[in-house]
């Protein structure tokens, strides 16, 4: 019972939970955190993404993938904690076909 209690409990919950404790874990704040995104080789997914991190002093590196459908993004951002990590990634979460690394 106790199993399944934690299962419907996690179903609920923040799906960020598992994510915050590791970042917790595992960095010290502030840090400069890299995130990593693949994104389709289209103008409106490409500036959708950049316009997340518009406005800060985010380093931004691009590479196209070798059949050129996709691009791959480094951005490297000084963070204050954990909490701003969670919020540029729900922020990506909502642009269409992006795979966050």
């Amino acid at each position: 019972m106790a199993i399944e209690e934690n299962r419907d409990a996690n179903l609920s919950g923040d799906p960020y939970e598992n994510f915050r404790t590791l970042l917790q874990q595992s960095i010290v704040s502030p840090t400069i955190y890299t995130f990593k995104f693949i994104v389709k080789a289209e103008e409106e997914k490409i500036a959708a993404l950049k316009s997340v991190f518009a406005g800060t002093p985010a380093e931004i590196t691009a590479i196209n993938s070798s059949n050129g459908k996709y691009r791959s993004f480094t951005i490297k951002l000084l963070v204050q904690n954990e909490e701003e990590v969670i919020s540029y990634y729900k922020e990506v979460s909502k642009i269409d076909s992006v795979i966050m690394l």
